[in-house]
């Protein structure tokens, strides 16, 4: 299996935010973590990219443990919460730190996304000068610039504009198509039934059960969580 997480939990100020949770994720497919605010969907990404520790249980991306605070077993896509985006720097020069740092900055490819993404005329703009939209898909082009085998999205899609949504999904899709592992987190159950192959439902940071891309569409995901 690709990525494995064994029996993993969290406890932070005597509050259990991961509850002995498991889940397998295979290479080459799309899945979504679903679930509402509170579920617990972030705080297990960050346990997948290592950002924090886990009280019990671990995790694995091919077969090497994530190590909290060392250096991933891979280069992974990532984005989680608000993006690290310098406001005072081209949008350009932004992305171009960024995959400096892994050595992977591509031309040709960050190109190819911008224009996706309509940034393209834009990419000598400050960030600061960038709408919440257009800084949310500069967000999405970091995460898929540099090749990366494994894409880890939190609610990739807040803020954006229905035409925006579209392209994202068929950005996913064509990441699938190289054989990439897209993990979606997110409550826009409505977005996410017709691209995912497989879905997850998580509910007071335990995964309650897995559910079919046809059911996704009708799930309720505004509970309140206890």
């Amino acid at each position: 299996m690709y990525v494995n997480v064994d029996n993993v939990s969290k406890t932070i100020r005597r509050k259990t935010v991961l509850n002995a949770v498991s889940a397998q994720f295979e290479r080459g497919k799309v899945y979504g973590i679903l679930g509402p605010n509170g579920s617990g969907k972030t705080m297990l990404l960050r346990a997948l990219c290592g950002f924090i520790k886990p009280t019990g249980g671990s995790i694995t991306i091919n077969g090497t443990p994530v190590t909290f605070n060392r250096k991933l077993p891979e280069n992974i896509g990532i984005i989680i919460e608000t993006p690290g985006f310098t406001p005072s720097r081209s949008a350009m020069d932004n992305l171009r730190y960024l995959a400096d740092i892994n050595h992977a900055f591509d031309p040709t490819e960050v190109e190819r996304l911008m224009r996706a993404f309509g940034l393209w005329d834009h990419r000598d703009d400050k960030v600061r000068s960038y709408s919440l939209g257009m800084r949310q898909k500069l967000a999405i082009v970091q995460a898929f610039m540099e090749h990366q085998r494994l894409v880890l999205l939190d609610e990739p899609t807040n803020g954006l504009d229905w035409r925006s949504v579209e392209r994202f999904m068929e950005e996913v899709n064509h990441q699938r198509e190289q054989g990439h592992t897209i993990i979606i987190a997110s409550h826009h159950n409505d977005e996410l039934g017709g691209i995912v192959d497989d879905a997850l439902l998580m509910s007071n940071g335990m995964i309650e059960r897995r559910v079919a891309p046809e059911e996704i569409a009708s799930l309720s995901l505004d509970r309140a969580v206890r």
